[in-house]
């Protein structure tokens, strides 16, 4: 179990105590705030996950040259998650990116074809990118609107954590990938 397991854990334990105690419209107010912080908790977890999986990598891919593995850090990885992928539109929650291209083209194009092919060969695959994308997607729109009177009305508590769990496959893949 991870943070984010943890927070969807409370999540659960709360509105089920409030559910319990006869508090509809408490347990409503804990749903539509929790489901922002799982949100944010996901899209957080996400980019550390990838930060660590790229610094692996360089770690490996120079020998663990140290000066080239803080200056991927400092130049490429700190700071730069935002531009990896192309979220979606804009204060659109329904119009999320579609794929992971844009990352993978980061690593050329041999990869980023053969990152296309793996994937529309997999449908299990395909929906792990689209639920990691949606999560970013919702992620910037919610940092970039007026978070607390923003309603993320388009989904529930359990589909934010459901799509969590389906992009938690597309972390694992990348990490595999970028270990071969």
């Amino acid at each position: 179990m991870n943070v984010v397991d943890f927070v969807n854990k409370e999540y659960q334990s709360i509105v089920a105590f409030l559910d319990e105690s006869q508090q509809p419209s408490l347990s409503s107010d804990v749903n539509k705030h929790f489901k922002k912080v799982l949100v944010l908790s996901s899209a957080s977890y996400f980019e550390h996950q990838i930060q660590s999986i790229l610094v692996d990598f360089i770690t490996k891919e120079t020998n663990n040259n140290v000066k080239a593995v803080n200056f991927f850090k400092k130049k490429a990885i700190s700071l730069q998650f935002h531009t990896y992928f192309y979220w979606g539109e804009k204060n659109n929650p329904h119009s999320p990116g579609k794929n992971a291209n844009q990352f993978f083209s980061l690593f050329g194009d041999e990869f980023k074809k053969e990152m296309e092919k793996l994937i529309k060969e997999n449908d299990d695959l395909k929906k792990a990118v689209e639920s990691f994308i949606e999560i970013g997607h919702l992620r910037n729109i919610l940092v970039h609107s007026n978070f607390a009177a923003y309603d993320l009305e388009n989904k529930t508590t359990e589909e934010v954590y459901q799509l969590y769990k389906e992009g938690l496959v597309f972390v694992d893949f990348i990490k595999m990938k970028l270990q071969e």
